[in-house]
């Protein structure tokens, strides 16, 4: 079955359709300034194609905990320890279960701690549960930029690696990425090449 998700319509009033069978084959990239609507674009592509296929979000400002009070997403606070993320990652991708996991209020250090921890977690998942799941990464600069900045090295590196695993090893394993970025020059080349789309 074919399923087309309704992003709109194009100059002359037609519907604008996104194959979610291609999204999940493939990988997302959007590009935009701060303003210009990426949020507001992935916002639309989560709550029409959430009744298809589960969702993760890695939320670094907390714009999508509202999935949870529509669409029944899982809000899972960022600021949990190592084998608590684990754990709960493991979990969603056993259970099938779309979540936001909220880094609102988390410094750069452990925003990048505790996505790459998750993201790790749902790659290292076993084969059993490679089900597809939409693994949206809002502000993705964030957690694979180009050149290290003011964070921990450990930091900078278990986040660049989960981010690569996300979007070049990621398909194979169930994993579709959709990234998000103001400037592809902050972000490192080897996570924005991978994205098709």
């Amino acid at each position: 079955m074919k399923v087309g998700i309704d992003m709109g319509t194009v100059q002359g009033g037609a519907p604008a359709k996104l194959d979610i069978e291609e999204l999940l084959a493939t990988r997302l990239l959007v590009q935009g300034n701060s303003g210009s609507g990426k949020s507001h674009l992935l916002r639309r592509l989560l709550e029409q194609s959430a009744q298809w296929v589960q969702q993760v979000i890695i939320d670094p400002e907390g714009d999508f905990v509202t999935l949870s009070d529509r669409f029944g997403h899982v809000v899972v606070d960022g600021q949990r320890t190592e084998a608590e993320l684990v754990g709960i990652a493991t979990r969603i991708r056993q259970h099938r279960v779309s979540c936001v996991l909220s880094l609102e209020g988390l410094e750069a250090d452990e925003q990048m701690r505790a996505a790459g921890i998750f993201l790790n977690a749902m790659f290292d998942a076993d084969r059993d549960y490679w089900y597809p799941v939409l693994v949206v990464v809002d502000e993705a600069q964030l957690f694979a930029p180009s050149v290290s900045g003011e964070v921990s090295e450990e930091a900078r590196k278990l986040s660049l690696g989960a981010m690569t695993n996300l979007m070049c090893r990621g398909r194979k394993r169930g994993l579709a990425g959709v990234i998000a970025t103001q400037r592809l020059a902050k972000l490192a080349k080897n996570v924005a090449a991978e994205a098709s789309n």
